[in-house]
Parts: C-alpha cells; structure tokens; sequence
C-alpha cells in the first residue's frame, strides 16, 4: 500500500498565525544526560500545523472536536486546483465549472500551492473562500474541506476591524469541518483517493492536530 502524506511536519518556532502563541518543543529527559529514556514535552495551539477545526472555534454552542465520530474525517477526495495570487476569491462558479465530480459525503480537498510558501512571510498572503464558494460547498454535501493555506478566510492584513470569520461561520455551522495547512495536494490531483484525517481526541477542543494521508483506491 502506498499512502501520500499531505500534512506538515511539527518542530520547534514552525510558522503559525502571528495571533498564536509560538510552536515549542522542550527536552523533558536525555539519555546523554544520565536518563533512562529520551522524551520531550510539545507546546503547541490547536490551530498552528496540520489541524481540522470543530464548529466550536467559530460557535459557542457548535459541536466540539471530539463528538466526531471517526467517519467525519475519512472519505472519498475530491481534488480541485484553485490557483489565485494572494489575496484573490475562490468562487463557486469556479468550483462548479472545474471539471471535478464533487458527491455528497467526500473530502474536498482545494489545491492553492500555496504550500510552497510555507517559512516565508508570503503564506500569510493567500487566497481565501467567498461565501457563494461556501455556500456550494455546503450545499454538494461535503464533510470536510481541506486546505493547502493556512485560513479558508481573507488575509490577516486586508481585514476590516470588525472581521467576524464569516468563512468559517459559513462552513462550521453546518458541521463542514475545515483541514487547514496541508501540503503536497499536488501528488494526488490525479486518480482516486481515500482521504484520513484523524484528528487528536481533545475534550472540548475547539480544533486538534491531525496526520493527514491519502490512499490510492482501486
């Protein structure tokens, strides 16, 4: 069995929102120092990395990360590219007229590129959803839109003061679960993949880090 791995690795200070705490791995024993075992302690906010958001993170009465059941994050993928400069819409008469069958149930999964920009400062302007693209991912039946940016919303920097995260409210409130920073869409754009993004099982998690992979199906 050959599995394509689409998601980011976790290390020390890795690039996050700038609103979130750093990325932090400590050394909690070493061998070299006497210790029987190696072990490290991580320190890292649920929405830096690989990591699928719960309605929770954008409702305070949306369903937390845990009362998933495990088939909301194993699916059919559907693989649509969506190449935009920094700052540009993804409409849904873009996703429409793709060409990509999209079925009640699969795992969307849009293709920016943009994880190549990942250590540079570049990342942190990408292309986002418009609500219509919202809206037509709600209304295919997707359970999960997957992400190789790092937010389904307009960049930090053209934000309005009053910015309400009108994306993800689009998508959470109707238990959309939403897989941001992915990488390496580009290995799986052709064929037929079973997607699985499992997430950690955090109690009243808002969102949880996932090891997300794809595998080839007959």
């Amino acid at each position: 069995m050959t599995l394509v791995d689409l998601s980011h690795e976790i290390y020390d200070h890795m690039p996050r929102v700038p609103v979130l705490p750093e990325v932090e791995i400590s050394c909690v024993f070493r061998i070299a120092d006497g210790k029987p075992l190696n072990s490290l302690q991580l320190a890292i906010p649920t929405h830096a990395g690989s990591h699928v958001d719960a309605p929770y993170h954008a409702l305070d009465d949306g369903k937390t990360i845990e009362q998933f059941p495990l088939d909301a994050f194993v699916g059919r993928g559907a693989v649509i590219p969506v190449e935009h400069r920094g700052g540009e819409a993804i409409t849904a008469a873009e996703l429409e007229n793709s060409g990509v069958a999209v079925e009640r149930g699969d795992i969307l999964l849009l293709r920016s590129g943009w994880d190549a920009y990942f250590t540079s400062p570049e990342y942190l302007l990408h292309p986002y959803l418009s609500l219509d693209a919202c809206a037509w991912i709600v209304e295919r039946g997707v359970k999960l839109v997957a992400l190789d940016w790092i937010s389904p919303e307009l960049p930090h920097a053209l934000r309005a003061p009053d910015f309400d995260y009108p994306a993800h409210r689009a998508l959470l409130r109707h238990d959309v679960l939403i897989v941001e920073n992915l990488r390496n869409l580009g290995a799986i754009v052709d064929g037929r993949w079973r997607i699985l993004a499992l997430p950690l099982r955090v109690r009243g998690g808002d969102g949880a880090h996932t090891r997300v992979v794809a595998e080839p199906l007959p």
